[in-house]
């Protein structure tokens, strides 16, 4: 069965979420929410490193690209995946590293 053409609008939409997913410590972010669900950033910050200023920058971006969602808790903005289709690559990352394959272009460095 082949499959049917994806409209350009739906192709333009994930071209951006890709766009904004295209990032390492985005993609770590992302990764951490799946795999123990919400948290507030201050937690984020001592689980992935980096600086406060940076975690903002990239969540503020996954926010406006409707991958996370966030949530004031009291003094704390806690932070959650706001659309499990942004997994979908992190899935197939997953896939690939599991498979034993280099993920660079053609499997090869």
């Amino acid at each position: 069965m082949t499959p049917a053409e994806l409209p350009l609008d739906f192709m333009e939409g994930m071209a951006g979420v890709l766009r904004i997913l295209a990032h390492a410590y985005r993609l770590r972010i992302v990764e951490r929410l799946d795999l123990r669900g919400p948290a507030p950033g201050h937690q984020l910050l001592a689980e992935l490193g980096g600086a406060q200023g940076a975690l903002s920058q990239h969540v503020s971006k996954l926010r406006q690209a409707g991958v996370l969602r966030a949530e004031r808790r009291g003094k704390e903005v806690w932070y959650a995946l706001a659309n499990p289709d942004a997994l979908t690559i992190l899935n197939c990352m997953r896939k690939r590293q599991s498979s034993g394959r280099d993920l660079a272009v053609g499997g090869r460095r």
